[in-house]
C-alpha cells in the first residue's frame, strides 16, 4: 500500500488541495491551507518545489429527481462525461433506458436519504416531486461535504426551505452556498433550458478555480496499492491533447488513465517499462509534439511528463 496516494485519496474527499511537487527526486506533497498533510518521501521541506497546484476532483453531479428536468440535466451531464448519480422513489421514470450511464438508487425517500453513498465534494441537484422531499434531501446535502447544493422552487418556496433549516442549527457558512431557486437567471421555461440553466451554473462553480488540476479519484485509488510506474503532465505548452496534471499508470501490462494517446502515449509506456525494468525511481522527459518533433505527431505543442515508481 502506498501510504502517500491514500492519504491523498481521503483528502480530496474534502475539498480542493495544494499539491507541491520536486521535478528532481519526484517527490510529492499535499496540504491544506497552508499545512503539510503527507509527502510522498516523508519530507517536511516542500519550501522550493519546482511545481504547486490546487487539485481538486471531477465533478459528481448528484440529481435527487428523476423526471423532465433531471432527464434533461443528465443529458447535458453525460455529453460533458460526467460522473452522475440519480435518486428517486419512481421505478417507472428512473430506469436504464432513460439513465443508462448514471448510477441509479430507486427506493422511498427515507430509505435513500438513511444510506451512506461513495460521493466525492458532490453537485447536489435537488428536484423532486414534493416539496417535502425537496426539504429533506436539502438537509442530506448540508450535512455532508459539498461542492454544490441547488433547489428547484419558486422564491418563496426557497425561502421557507432555508428558514426551516436555519432553525435546525445549520450555519450561515452553509446555507449561503445554497443555491436556489437553482440555474442561472436566463428567463428558462422548459425543461431543457431550465437544465441549461442549472448546468451553466454548476460549470460557473466548478471552473471557478480556472488553472486548478482535476484528479480522477478512481485512479488515486489504484495509485495507493503501491504498485507500477505513475505519468503525471507537469508542463504543457501550445494545444497538446491532455490537460496539465493529467495522470497514467503503467502496473504489470495494464494501463490505468492516460496522457494524450498516440505516439507520446506509446513512448512514455515504453520509458515506464523500462524504469521497472532497472529500479530507476524517477525521470523527467519533454516531448515535442508539432510534427517537426521526434515523435512525427500533430497535434502541436509541448509536454513534460514527470515519471515516478509506486513500489
Amino acid at each position: 500500500m502506498n501510504r502517500y496516494y491514500k492519504i491523498f485519496c481521503e483528502e480530496i474527499k474534502k475539498g480542493s488541495l495544494e499539491r507541491r511537487t520536486n521535478f528532481t527526486t519526484g517527490a510529492e506533497a499535499i496540504f491544506r491551507s497552508g499545512k503539510l498533510i503527507v509527502s510522498s518521501d516523508n519530507s517536511e521541506d516542500f519550501s522550493q518545489p519546482s511545481l504547486v497546484e490546487t487539485v481538486k476532483t471531477e465533478p459528481h453531479l448528484v440529481i435527487f429527481g428523476s423526471g423532465h428536468i433531471g432527464k434533461a440535466l443528465y443529458d447535458l451531464a453525460v455529453l460533458q462525461k460526467m460522473r452522475i448519480t440519480v435518486l428517486d422513489d419512481r421505478d417507472e421514470l428512473l430506469t436504464e433506458d432513460r439513465f443508462p450511464l448514471a448510477k441509479r438508487f430507486v427506493a422511498p425517500f427515507p430509505s435513500l436519504l438513511s444510506k451512506n453513498y461513495d460521493f466525492i465534494q458532490p453537485y447536489f441537484v435537488i428536484l423532486t416531486h414534493g416539496h417535502n422531499f425537496d426539504n429533506d434531501c436539502l438537509e442530506y446535502s448540508l450535512s455532508r461535504n459539498f461542492s454544490h447544493i441547488g433547489m428547484i422552487g419558486s422564491k418563496a418556496k426557497s425561502q421557507r426551505a432555508i428558514e426551516m433549516m436555519r432553525s435546525k442549527g445549520y450555519p450561515e457558512e452553509k446555507l449561503s452556498q445554497v443555491h436556489t431557486p437553482i440555474g442561472l437567471s436566463i428567463n428558462a421555461e422548459t425543461p431543457e433550458e431550465i437544465a441549461i440553466s442549472i448546468m451553466a451554473e454548476i460549470i460557473s462553480i466548478y471552473r471557478k478555480e480556472k488553472d486548478a488540476v482535476i484528479v480522477d479519484p478512481d485512479l488515486l485509488f489504484i495509485m495507493a496499492e503501491g504498485k507500477g510506474i505513475a505519468m503525471r503532465i507537469v508542463q504543457k505548452s501550445g494545444s497538446a491533447p491532455r490537460s496539465l496534471g493529467s495522470m497514467m499508470l503503467v502496473r504489470d501490462g495494464k494501463l490505468y488513465g492516460t496522457i494524450g494517446g498516440g505516439a507520446i502515449e506509446k513512448i512514455a509506456i515504453e520509458e515506464a517499462m523500462e524504469m521497472e525494468r532497472n529500479g530507476a525511481r524517477c525521470k523527467l522527459m519533454h516531448y515535442d509534439l508539432t510534427a517537426n518533433g521526434d515523435l512525427g505527431m500533430v497535434c502541436g505543442g509541448k509536454e513534460t511528463v514527470l515519471f515516478t515508481s509506486l513500489a
